[in-house]
């Protein structure tokens, strides 16, 4: 008999824990409903409403399973018109793809990468190291206190 895994909560840590493959993943509750809301948002703007989730409904259930929802619906939508949504994009870096930029980030970091971005229909930015590399890690510490461009690819 296989046992279903169901998505479970960690109120300690704020977190909804997620069967993927033989292991878990995470989600913070605030992730969820920026992220969820913010797709909501740009589906609205495209003629779709798909409903926000209530802010009263954080690190519930039911506000994680909004949330498949709606990124179900709106995965959906962005195949059947060849549409990326922007909801994950770093609003400061956009239009940067391919340079080589400094950031000091909100926690006080200073460091340097080429901005990337991934595929997929919600893309985010990528710290890329080197401009040999061939991927990275999404952007983190936004908002920046500072940034500048300093090269390209």
């Amino acid at each position: 008999m296989t046992e279903t895994k169901q998505v479970t909560i960690n109120a300690e840590q704020e977190l909804y824990v997620i069967p993927c493959g033989n292991g878990y993943t995470c989600l913070g509750f605030d992730v969820c409903i920026r992220k969820a809301n913010a797709v909501a948002l740009w589906m609205r703007e495209h003629g779709q409403d798909i409903g926000d989730i209530d802010a009263a409904k954080r690190g519930t259930l039911a506000a994680y399973y909004h949330y498949s929802e709606i990124m179900l619906v709106a995965g959906d939508f962005c195949k059947r018109r060849q549409l990326r949504c922007p909801a994950e994009l770093t609003p400061e870096l956009i239009g940067l793809e391919g340079k080589r930029v400094e950031v000091t980030d909100k926690y006080g970091e200073t460091r340097r990468f080429y901005v990337g971005k991934s595929t997929g229909w919600m893309p985010c930015h990528l710290e890329i190291a080197r401009r040999n590399s061939s991927g990275g890690g999404g952007v983190t510490g936004a908002p920046f206190k500072s940034l500048r461009i300093v090269g390209s690819r």
